[in-house]
């Protein structure tokens, strides 16, 4: 294992795009610090029951990294005989990300095991170069969730923010400063469940089978999401929450599933008062929810039965 995979690799916050961008609207994608994730052969996490299945997993992880590796079109090169080699010492992924939570637990390993494994770093950030290495940890996150964009991975190799146009066009965007008078911020709220990807994701192709479902999508969801794109990084929160307030209903009224049961009180308490207002954190079905407020004191008072998280302030 390369001395630079004993660095953390952060989890990931999706703030807009969820389930859009698989429809090419915008996203903007930021790491989160407070958990994280590094590949350690620590002994005293292998032994622990999380240490075990950790290593487990690192060892189906690479059956699957071998077939998809030994396909004529891959251009990337990847030790995997140093992987296995190492997971038979028992190499782990010792992370404190929680997962099914929607914070990228999975991208998080997945950017670890590349920075380690991997002979192709990026040294120079070109558009075309983080779209191949993108599409590459894509097929090597694909192994998690049976589908992924690659973009929870990506976030972990280059550990800054990232905004996705409507284009395809990865940028790394300068995230915006509010203003110090300002008593607002984004939050995390924890469902106190996990919840699964792939079925939700399932779920949600279906639905866009359905022609006026997807009109519905297109009409009127994707134009919210890039507005709310667009006010954020102008610091706009003015037209932020007048946006956010639509997000929040559309999702309320249209993504039921992805919902948890626990945040559904909650979520339409914040619609109607205002007080704050919720929307989903990845894929949903249960993790967290993302919220946002303009009175963060007001909001822990309203939530105080949750356990909240804040991000940053607004």
């Amino acid at each position: 294992m390369k001395q630079e995979s004993e660095q953390l690799f952060y989890s990931k916050i999706l703030l807009f795009g969820e389930y859009s961008l698989m429809l090419d609207s915008m996203a903007l994608s930021i790491p989160f610090q407070k958990f994280n994730g590094r590949l350690s052969f620590d002994p005293n996490w292998q032994i622990t029951d999380g240490g075990k299945s950790s290593n487990f997993q690192l060892e189906k992880f690479a059956g699957y990294l071998e077939s998809i590796l030994d396909k004529p079109e891959q251009q990337f090169i990847f030790d995997i005989k140093k992987f296995k080699k190492d997971i038979s010492s028992g190499l782990v992924f010792q992370s404190n990300i929680p997962q099914g939570y929607g914070l990228g637990s999975s991208g998080a390993l997945v950017a670890a095991v590349y920075v380690a494994y991997g002979n192709q770093l990026l040294q120079d950030f070109t558009e075309s170069k983080i779209i191949n290495l993108k599409n590459f940890l894509a097929g090597m996150e694909s192994f998690f969730h049976g589908k992924s964009s690659g973009l929870d991975p990506l976030i972990g190799y280059l550990k800054k923010p990232l905004l996705i146009e409507s284009n395809g066009k990865i940028e790394m965007p300068i995230m915006p400063k509010w203003s110090d008078t300002n008593q607002g911020a984004v939050f995390l709220v924890d469902s106190g469940a996990s919840g699964e990807t792939q079925p939700l994701v399932k779920q949600f192709i279906d639905w866009s089978n359905n022609e006026s479902y997807l009109e519905k999508i297109k009409s009127e969801y994707i134009p919210v999401v890039n507005s709310c794109i667009g006010a954020y990084r102008d610091a706009d929160i003015e037209k932020l929450f007048e946006n956010l307030k639509l997000l929040s209903d559309f999702q309320y009224k249209n993504f039921e599933p992805m919902i948890p049961s626990t945040m559904k009180p909650i979520w339409k308490n914040g619609l109607k008062t205002g007080k704050y207002l919720l929307k989903l954190c990845g894929s949903g079905g249960g993790g967290m929810v993302l919220g946002f407020t303009r009175d963060f004191e007001m909001a822990k008072h309203e939530l105080k039965d949750y356990p909240i998280t804040k991000v940053h302030p607004i």
